[in-house]
């Protein structure tokens, strides 16, 4: 099946949101016993990855489109990577899928999963999960999602088809080799221009896998939406409020 992203660009890594702090530091949380290594499935272009090697710990990062993993070698080659005293983490660039990384078993601490268990084999991941992590390691599986019940978000996220429906009576599926996932929500917001919301909208897979001419009509939307409906000033940031949902589960 084709992936989408092979199609990110630049825009991926520049208008999506980061991660709320409290989230990365949950999630590092999580294992029995500490974290220092980190497998990052389904790493995209380092959102989640950098914000981990930010904490000290080493990275694997994982990830199947070759557009995604350019970006993630130059923040390993450190031209994005901020600077540290002291020992500097290790981030290795991993071309795998989440359902057959490669990696060791029993090698890691932690794995997370931002913004992309809905795209996974969650039998498969699930189980290659539970293979690399050791005994008392984690999982944390991250989204990022506006915050639907705000009417005019919500319609927002309709013309930008941006598949925010990870609800929270519904955990990623985990079986038996994990204790019960875990929620926590953290509700937080984030400041964009109308022209930022419309280079965000071009991140959307339903975005990357049209053709040119639904691409224009999809902007276009947009476009009509922000400046026209709304009458938002193209160059005056507004509040676009979140909710980041963290579930985490042990490796049993």
């Amino acid at each position: 099946m084709h992936n989408p992203f092979d199609a990110a660009t630049g825009a991926y890594s520049r208008v999506r949101p980061d991660y709320p702090s409290r989230v990365v530091d949950l999630a590092l949380a999580a294992p029995a016993g500490g974290t220092t290594r980190v497998a990052d499935i389904g790493a995209g272009t380092g959102k989640m990855t950098r914000l981990l090697l930010e904490r000290g710990v080493d990275v694997d990062a994982v990830e199947p489109a070759p557009a995604m993993r350019a970006q993630l070698e130059e923040l390993r080659d450190g031209s994005t990577a901020p600077s540290r005293p002291g020992r500097q983490p290790v981030l290795r660039v991993v071309d795998a899928a989440a359902e057959d990384t490669g990696l060791p078993g029993g090698c890691e601490d932690l794995v997370t999963c931002a913004q992309a268990w809905h795209w996974l084999d969650e039998e498969a991941a699930a189980r290659e999960v539970h293979r690399i992590l050791r005994r008392g390691g984690a999982v944390a599986v991250v989204w990022n999602q506006m915050d639907v019940s705000v009417p005019w978000i919500h319609r927002l996220t309709r013309i930008m088809r941006s598949g925010d429906v990870h609800r929270p009576d519904s955990p990623p599926h985990l079986g038996d080799l994990f204790t019960p996932p875990e929620l926590t929500q953290v509700a937080w917001s984030d400041r964009m221009t109308p022209g930022q919301l419309m280079e965000l909208g071009t991140t959307r897979s339903s975005y990357l896998r049209a053709d040119a001419a639904h691409r224009e009509v999809m902007q276009a939307n947009l476009s009509w939406y922000l400046l026209d409906h709304r009458d938002l000033d193209p160059q005056v940031p507004v509040e676009i409020p979140y909710t980041t949902l963290l579930w985490t589960a042990r490796r049993v």
